[in-house]
């Protein structure tokens, strides 16, 4: 009954480092073994985030893990099976045969289960016969429950297209004619002979979905995919409030921006001109090789088709119905690319290609119809192979689950030049050379992106997870690294070097951090030659796997005091979480020092404290925490690395 698939992910040494793995000891009352209760927390978190695996008969205690084995584990089996084949214990069944597996472990016997991400159709995934009560998500090593907003974020994206929503009240009127008139010369030029060109501009916005109606109610007008792409910024303004497109280019000498085009009123604010104006701004300085096709030359290279796709899906898949803005940031040697909303599928399954659940549908047929987008499926995979083409570091692409957003990092780094290699030769010393493919690679990762995790390494290398921990805690034990945070929210940066603070002056939560700059390079070279690096193939250490401190998330807490620490906090912002209409400004921000107060020595991260006052993250960052860290009220618990992923607020500057 073993499967080979599961043993290799069963890694005991490292099992909070490689994927997300929640051990159960499932001894039951009398020891014989039993389903636990909570388990079933667990399952929903998974599904609703990103799938994980849960292990039965072993224990856990302060980060270490043993394997107790479970002596029968058939009678666990069928109870496994009977619950969640019970809609009124979990709304749905996601697992397959092969997903409830018995392994064997150290020669005990233990259960493997593994939980797919739920499909987007079937989330939220709850249990008890309530979503509200019972929809959890997965916060690090932490099962926490759902939030109101997120719970209907998630029923809302159940909706399979959700730009062709007709707007109510909006009219032929509210289109900027000369965006119409551009994207119009834009398709002659695409598809010169195609039977759209020959319709009156209503007719042919009809035709590319921008004008809809509803044969069912009657209802007609401009659609949601019409309005963002050639809408008046009025028009857009009250449609959508919150609506917001930025790109700003940083010089990362002083990490403010020298260049920014934002929606201040002053054009016409619409992704149209928006995608028009940036691509410009993105490619203006890329060199093109003098290449020839068919007679003609060239004005373009897999760089510019990477930037362009880039952009295109940014704005294709961005949630406008949200808070967040759409914010895109260019700098010396990578271009970001943020938009509110997760993935409709996993991140490497949108890599692989071939199955595209598009959020904006029409908006993405309207840039395939003049040729700056690939077909349905292909985007993804495509900035991939063009960003190999171009001998550019691999592209980032993840989620801020906490935030709601999804960002893709361009690294315009020649990772095959020898300009590089001798720059890190330079910078770690001859042994650089003697070192290993993947401990390279992890050190090409650390001079291009000031900071990383185990899981980026692991996106771009084929190593086992095994040996990419190994790489890594012997870099870090021989000096070329350093670590900070535990098990999954620890990162790594090169040694000696500060990890500059993002930029954060337009108050938009940037989240790209920039390279280490030219100085701060040569400060590290021209370091003492007592700090010249050890050979890295020294024997070391295997990684610090002790635990941190629990959040104080109320299914994150470990001990019973941590358990009355978050009663007293749930009193404390009682006041605020439980008022009713407009919130005093000065009121939430009294009871958010009182909460961090109180919860010292830990800190409390955003989720925590929108959890406790009953208020989004969003509004919380935006109109009370930035402030206030600013005026020193409270500081944050990783101030070099705003974007840490344990980040957290303290009312103590050297917690």
């Amino acid at each position: 009954m073993t499967d080979n698939n599961h043993t290799q992910v069963i890694d005991i040494a490292t099992l909070q480092e490689s994927v997300d793995v929640e051990c159960k000891l499932a001894g039951g009352r009398d020891g014989q073994g039993a389903v636990p209760h909570d388990m079933w927390e667990t399952y929903s978190a998974f599904a609703n985030t990103r799938g994980g695996l849960i292990l039965l008969g072993i224990k856990e205690k302060k980060g270490h893990f043993t394997v107790e084995g479970i002596k029968n584990p058939a009678p666990l089996i069928k109870n496994i099976w009977d619950i969640v084949n019970n809609p009124q214990k979990v709304s749905v069944n996601l697992l397959s045969e092969s997903d409830v597996r018995v392994e064997t472990l150290d020669g005990q016997s233990i259960i493997a289960i593994q939980v797919p991400r739920a499909p987007r159709e079937s989330r939220p995934v709850f249990i008890n016969g309530n979503p509200h009560s019972g929809t959890y998500l997965r916060r690090y090593e932490a099962d926490q429950k759902c939030l109101l907003p997120a719970i209907n974020q998630m029923l809302a994206e159940q909706e399979e297209v959700r730009d062709n929503r007709i707007l109510e009240h909006f009219t032929f009127d509210d289109i900027e004619p000369e965006s119409l008139r551009i994207y119009r010369q834009m398709f002659v030029d695409a598809k010169p002979q195609h039977p759209f060109l020959e319709l009156s501009d209503h007719e042919f916005l009809r035709s590319i979905r921008a004008w809809r109606k509803d044969r069912a109610t009657g209802l007609e007008g401009l659609t949601l995919a019409g309005l963002v792409m050639f809408g008046r910024w009025q028009a857009i303004q009250d449609a959508l409030p919150s609506f917001s497109l930025d790109y700003q280019e940083k010089d990362d000498s002083s990490h403010r921006w020298i260049d920014r085009l934002y929606t201040d009123g002053s054009w016409s604010g619409n992704a149209f001109d928006f995608y028009r104006k940036v691509y410009r701004k993105l490619t203006a300085d890329l060199k093109v090789g003098f290449t020839i096709s068919n007679g003609q030359r060239l004005d373009t290279s897999p760089a510019h088709e990477a930037i362009r796709e880039a952009l295109v899906n940014t704005l294709a898949h961005a949630d406008f119905n949200t808070e967040s803005n759409i914010l895109i940031e260019k700098h010396p040697d990578y271009i970001g690319f943020r938009n509110p909303g997760l993935m409709r599928i996993a991140v490497q399954e949108a890599i692989a290609g071939g199955n595209s659940q598009c959020r904006n549908p029409a908006i993405h047929q309207m840039f395939l119809n003049i040729g700056l987008s690939e077909k349905a499926g292909s985007g993804i995979p495509k900035i991939y192979s063009n960003c190999r083409a171009q001998n550019w570091q691999p592209p980032h692409l993840y989620e801020n689950d906490e935030l709601n957003q999804t960002l893709l990092e361009l690294r315009m780094v020649n990772i095959v030049s020898e300009e590089l290699h001798q720059k890190l030769a330079d910078v770690f010393g001859e042994r650089y050379n003697t070192l290993s493919e993947l401990k390279r690679s992890i050190l090409i990762t650390a001079i291009t992106e000031s900071w990383f995790n185990h899981d980026r390494i692991c996106a771009l290398t084929s190593e086992h997870t095994r040996e990419v921990t190994l790489a890594l805690s012997q870099l870090v034990a021989s000096g070329y690294l350093e670590s900070s945070g535990k098990h999954k929210g620890k990162i790594y940066h090169l040694k000696g070097i500060e990890v500059p603070t993002p930029d954060n002056d337009a108050g938009k939560s940037i989240t790209f951090v920039s390279s280490p700059n030219t100085t701060q390079l040569s400060l590290f070279e021209h370091e003492s030659p007592d700090h010249k690096l050890e050979s890295p193939d020294l024997s070391v250490q295997g990684p610090d796997l002790r635990p941190s401190s629990p959040d104080l998330g109320r299914d994150a807490v470990f001990t019973e005091a941590d358990r009355q620490r978050w009663v007293e906090l749930k009193e404390i912002a009682k006041p605020i979480a439980t008022a009713s209409g407009r919130k005093v400004k000065a009121e939430v921000e009294q009871v958010i020092i009182a909460l961090c107060d109180k919860a010292a020595p830990h800190r409390l991260k955003l989720a925590n404290i929108a959890e406790l006052l009953d208020m989004k993250a969003d509004t919380l960052r935006k109109n009370y925490l930035s402030q206030m860290v600013k005026e020193q009220r409270l500081f944050l618990a990783y101030p070099t690395i705003a974007n840490h992923p344990e980040q957290g607020y303290t009312t103590h500057k050297d917690a």
